[in-house]
């Protein structure tokens, strides 16, 4: 469904489920929700899930790439509860939905609870990160660092999911499934606009202290982007927070084992919708 802002501008909203809200912010910039499903629907059993096309992306409105930012993004979380008339929801985000719902939970704090799934407490460090993890799959990591350089050029749809392709086996411990990512309704002109200019100068760790709601920090053991280290990080600034290490999987933990995943996701909210 579409649904319309108080600023004007219309996000694609899609919904599983009946119960307390959840709202579910995706990776990328220039993505969408796609990639959450199916692994994330069966939290619909209980919950009533809200997959959005973060502004500008997906099926949402198009907008000015330049006029997007992390203060937009999670600017728009509220927006979106106060169209919908939630009067209480939670916050789940993964990779750069997490950065987004951090932000969200440090800055505004509206929600009930966060899930941050795949987060990261820097960009200096994520960027640390991703140099050291590249520079440890030898050969491997040539092609997948040359597509992060072809991201600032990128310019049709199908150059964006080529570039997903090839990125893919740095996201997984294990195979990715086949075709994975490819549903996307990709956004090529709002992922080039954040590789150039970096996907958002943030350091959140003096911060974390402000975060006065529930969170649950969760990550892959084999996260090779938002690594078990700045996890960690976000669990130690976070005083309500718990954290959960996935064994064995990597970035997308969801998708390559969503039981576990489901599981402890599934416990928090329900902790936290009474």
């Amino acid at each position: 469904m579409n649904v319309k802002l108080a600023d004007g501008v219309s996000l694609n909203v899609e919904e599983v489920g009946e119960g307390f809200p959840v709202i579910v912010l995706h990776g990328g910039p220039g993505l969408d929700h796609s990639g959450f499903r199916p692994y994330l629907d069966p939290l619909g059993n209980e919950f009533r899930l809200l997959y959005v096309d973060e502004r500008g992306q997906g099926l949402s409105e198009r907008v000015e790439p330049a006029t997007l930012s992390l203060d937009v993004f999670a600017r728009d979380v509220d927006l979106l509860a106060e169209a919908l008339g939630l009067e209480r929801f939670a916050l789940l985000g993964h990779s750069f939905g997490a950065i987004i719902t951090t932000k969200h939970a440090i800055e505004i704090g509206t929600a009930a609870a966060y899930v941050i799934s795949g987060g990261g407490d820097s960009s200096a460090a994520l960027e640390a990160d991703v140099g050291a993890s590249l520079e440890a799959m030898g050969e491997a990591g040539v092609p997948i660092k040359a597509s992060w350089e072809q991201e600032k050029v990128v310019a049709t749809e199908d150059e964006l999911k080529e570039l997903l392709r090839v990125q893919m086996p740095f996201h997984f411990a294990g195979e990715p499934p086949p075709g994975y990512g490819m549903d996307t309704v990709g956004t090529p002109d709002v992922l080039r606009h954040f590789a150039n200019i970096g996907y958002g100068d943030f350091d959140y760790v003096p911060d974390l202290h402000r975060v006065s709601k529930p969170a649950l920090v969760i990550v892959g053991e084999e996260d090779r982007t938002t690594t078990t280290r700045a996890a960690r990080a976000l669990h130690e600034g976070i005083a309500a927070s718990r954290f959960v290490v996935l064994p064995g999987v990597g970035h997308m933990s969801f998708v390559e084992t969503p039981e576990p995943y489901l599981d402890a996701v599934g416990a928090f909210l329900r902790e936290v919708a009474g």
